[in-house]
This record gives C-alpha cells, structure tokens and sequence, in this order.
C-alpha cells in the first residue's frame, strides 16, 4: 500500500483536517463564495453597493469600461450579478464612462480616486534586493517613490487608486483599498 505524497492531498481534505466542518460558512470554499472578488465600479458608492443594486441591471458600466477592469460576480456566488472592479490585467484611467452609464448614479458626479495602493513589503522583491521599478513605471500620478536602495513606498496623498501598479506587480504585493 502506498500513501499520496502532501501535495496531492486535495483542498477539502485540507480544509477538513483545519476543522472546516466545526466552523460552518467561515473557512475554504464558502468564505470564497462570499466575500466580494472586487471593490464597487466608481459610479457605487459603499452604501449603493451593499444593496446590490446592479442585480438584474443590463450592465452599462460593464460595456462602457474600455480597460475592461469592470467585471460581474459570476453565478454560484453570492454576490452573482454584482459589479466589482479588478485590477488583474488593467487599471482605471478615470474616463468616468462606467459613471455617466450607470442608471443609479445622478447628478455629474466625476470619480477622480478610487482608494489607496498598498504595498506588501514582505512579498515585495525590491525589498529582498532585487531590482524591481514595474510598479513605480506604471504609476502615471507619481505616487509610487523609491528610496535610495531602489525599494517603493506609495504616496498616500498621490495615490488615486487606479490599479496600474497592481497588474505589473510580479509577485502581486500590492492591492488598492478602498
């Protein structure tokens, strides 16, 4: 008989061995099925958002986004419909088209920051030596700053949120709060 070498045990044994089973819709599977993938598009506010508004809505800021960085929560998740944006390939250029599509918003409301970026130092591999400016090149509001030894820090009054930074991130150690 032979056992399973510990990288093919699967995901729910893991989760089972944690004691998912003693903490019911908190862990593995069900916190991800939960828990949005993405912040609100600019034309949510926090509050709008948290009603989910956009069920059923036809999506005119999803078409209108040309850097396609607003996305809906897939089916299955508890969230489905649900627009989120995400910076995994783009990020926001403020053209505020998702703003004057979208049928909640009134007013001339113009989005011109979203958040914060945030640096993870520990993943960040300019902070372990090595040469690393990806994120501070995709800046376009110069709020990405190296000090002498090469490493970045985010000017958090400069910041608008944008998301550049996070999709050139080779090891993804930056997020944007909001």
């Amino acid at each position: 008989m032979t056992s399973k070498p510990d990288d093919t045990v699967d995901d729910e044994r893991r989760a089972f061995l944690r004691g998912s089973f003693l903490r019911k819709n908190t862990t593995g599977k069900n916190r991800r099925e939960r828990a949005p993938l993405g912040p609100p598009p600019p034309a949510l506010t926090p509050e709008l958002a948290r009603t989910q508004p956009c069920i059923g809505c036809p999506g005119p800021c999803v078409e209108s986004c040309e850097a396609g960085i607003i996305l809906r929560h897939p089916e299955g998740h508890a969230l489905a419909g649900l627009a989120y944006l995400s910076f995994d390939h783009a990020g926001c250029t403020f053209c505020n088209d998702c703003v004057e599509g979208c049928r909640l918003q009134t007013g001339d409301a113009l989005v011109t920051r979203l958040g914060t970026a945030q640096l993870d130092r520990d993943a960040c591999i300019a902070w372990d030596g090595v040469i690393c400016m990806s994120c501070r090149l995709a800046c376009t509001d110069a709020a990405i700053v190296m000090d002498r030894r090469s490493r970045p820090s985010v000017d958090e009054d400069a910041c608008t949120g944008c998301g550049l930074c996070v999709s050139v991130c080779p090891p993804r150690a930056i997020r944007v709060t909001f």
